[in-house]
C-alpha cells in the first residue's frame, strides 16, 4: 500500500515532464496570402512572435495561338461576333488559381479591318484577349516572332486593346519612354521584374526609329535590360525570352549560352518560348555575395498551351507552377516548382471540332473512373496517355505509373543538369 502512494505521488511529475513537447506550429493565411504562426501555438517560454511569411504562386504557360480552325470554331455565324471562353472553360480553375498567371500571346489584335487570319502571319478578334483575361491570366509577354504580323498598326492597337480590357503586358511599346520603364509587380510583399525580348520577326522590318515597337535580343540589349531590372532591387528578376528551335526537344547549346548570359547579367528565372514542345527546366543552384545558396530556375520551352498544331508532341504543354516565399528578415526564394500537364483537345466523340485545353490528370482520372465528362474519341484517350508518359519523361526523367496520377508534379532540385 505504501508502495502505492508512492508511485501515486510521482505521477504529476511524470505528466508535466511529458507534456513539454510543443505542438507544431499551425499556420493560418491572411486575406494577402500572408503566413502567420498562430498565438496559441507560441512555445509558453517564447515572448516574440514568430516572422510573418509571405508566398506567392505564379502560374505560366506557353504559345497562346489562334490558327485558322480555332477562328471557325469559335464564330458565330448567325451574327459574325467570336467566343473564345470554351477554349479553357475546363483549366480556368487552374489558371484563376493562382497570384499571377502569365503567358505568350503569340498573335497580335489588328482588328476585324486587318482581317483576321491564322498561320502564317496571325491577326485574331480581340474577344480572344477577353477570354484570356476571364479564364484568369494577368500578364501577357507580347515580344515574339509574330509581334509585327501587322506592322506597326498592329503592334500599338494589340498594346491599346490589353490595356482597355486590363491586361499587363512586356515586350513591345508604343513609345521609347514607355520602354525604357521596368515592369515591376508586388504580390504579397515579394517583388517581381519582368523583361521580355524575342530573337527577330520573321523578316518583317520594324520602322526605323521606332526600334523601342518591339524588343529585340542583342546581347547588349538583353545584358543592359535585365541589369536596370536588377538595379531597382527587386526579389525576382524574369526573364521571358522568345527563344529556341522549333519542334526540337531540348535546347540547342546556342539557347543554353543565352541562358548563361541572362543569368550572369542578374536574371533569377528565364521563361522562354517559340519551340512549340516542351523542352526541359532545370534550377540553377547560385551563391549569392553572402555565401548563401539560392535556386535560380530556366524552363525552356513551355509548349502550346492553345493551338491548332496537331502533330505530336505539338498538341501538349504544361502549366509551370512556381512557389515564392519570403521570411520576415531573410530573402526571398523559389520554394519549389511544379507542373501541371495539358493537352489540346480538337474534336469530340461525335467527330465535330472542339478546339479546348484540357489538363491531361483530370482527363486521366476522369477516364480511370469509368467517365467520359470531356467527350474525347478512344484515339483521343490513348494520346493523353502518351502525353502524361512523354511529359514526364522531359521534366522528371522518369515516367509516372497511371495510378499515381497527381494534379501537380514537383520538379525535384536535381533537375540542373540542362544548364551546366
Amino acid at each position: 500500500m505504501r508502495k502505492l502512494n508512492i508511485l501515486l505521488l510521482f505521477i504529476p511529475f511524470i505528466l508535466i515532464a511529458c507534456s513539454t513537447d510543443y505542438a507544431k506550429p499551425t499556420e493560418k493565411k491572411t486575406n494577402k496570402g500572408e503566413i502567420t504562426s498562430s498565438p496559441l501555438s507560441q512555445p509558453a517560454h517564447s515572448s516574440q512572435p514568430e516572422p510573418i511569411v509571405h508566398r506567392v504562386k505564379m502560374t505560366v504557360v506557353g504559345d497562346l495561338m489562334v490558327h485558322d480552325w480555332q477562328l471557325a470554331d469559335a464564330l458565330n455565324q448567325r451574327n459574325g461576333t467570336y467566343h473564345f471562353d470554351y477554349s479553357f472553360d475546363q483549366v480556368k480553375d487552374l489558371l484563376s488559381n493562382a497570384d499571377l498567371t502569365v503567358g505568350n500571346l503569340e498573335t497580335v489584335l489588328a482588328g476585324k479591318d486587318a482581317d483576321f487570319t491564322g498561320y502564317p502571319m496571325f491577326n485574331t478578334p480581340e474577344a480572344f484577349a477577353e477570354s484570356l483575361r476571364n479564364a484568369g491570366f494577368d500578364l501577357l509577354t507580347t515580344a515574339n516572332n509574330h509581334s509585327n504580323d501587322r506592322k506597326e498598326a498592329g503592334v500599338l492597337r494589340t498594346l491599346e486593346v490589353l490595356d482597355r480590357i486590363g491586361l499587363d503586358h512586356i515586350g513591345t511599346y508604343p513609345s521609347k519612354e514607355a520602354q525604357n520603364k521596368i515592369f515591376i509587380k508586388e504580390i504579397n510583399n515579394i517583388t517581381f521584374a519582368f523583361v521580355s525580348f524575342t530573337y527577330g520577326t520573321n523578316g518583317i522590318p520594324i520602322p526605323k526609329g521606332k526600334e523601342y515597337l518591339i524588343n529585340i535580343m542583342t546581347k547588349n540589349f538583353v545584358t543592359n535590360e535585365i541589369k536596370k531590372a536588377k538595379a531597382l532591387n527587386p526579389d525576382f528578376v524574369i526573364v521571358l525570352p522568345h527563344m529556341g528551335n522549333e519542334y526540337e526537344l531540348k535546347p540547342s547549346q546556342a539557347y543554353i549560352d543565352w541562358v548563361h548570359v541572362m543569368f550572369n547579367s542578374g536574371a533569377d528565372l528565364i521563361l522562354a518560348s517559340h519551340p512549340h514542345v516542351v523542352q526541359p527546366v532545370a534550377y540553377k543552384p547560385t551563391m549569392d555575395e553572402n555565401g548563401e545558396t539560392r535556386n535560380k530556375f530556366v524552363a525552356y520551352s513551355l509548349g502550346n498551351f492553345i493551338s491548332s498544331q496537331r502533330t505530336h508532341p505539338r498538341d501538349a504543354g504544361i502549366m509551370l507552377h512556381l512557389y515564392f516565399i519570403k521570411t520576415e528578415g531573410k530573402k526571398a526564394e523559389l520554394e519549389h516548382a511544379s507542373y501541371t500537364p495539358t493537352w489540346v483537345q480538337f474534336k469530340d466523340s461525335s467527330n465535330q471540332y472542339l478546339i479546348r485545353t484540357l489538363s491531361v490528370p483530370d482527363v486521366l482520372k476522369d477516364q480511370m473512373s469509368g467517365g467520359n465528362s470531356f467527350h474525347l474519341r478512344k484515339q483521343d484517350f490513348d494520346r493523353v496517355k502518351e502525353v502524361h508518359n512523354h511529359l514526364a519523361n522531359i521534366l522528371l526523367q522518369k515516367g509516372v505509373p497511371l495510378e499515381n496520377i497527381q494534379d501537380e508534379y514537383m520538379i525535384p532540385f536535381e533537375r540542373n543538369g540542362a544548364v551546366q
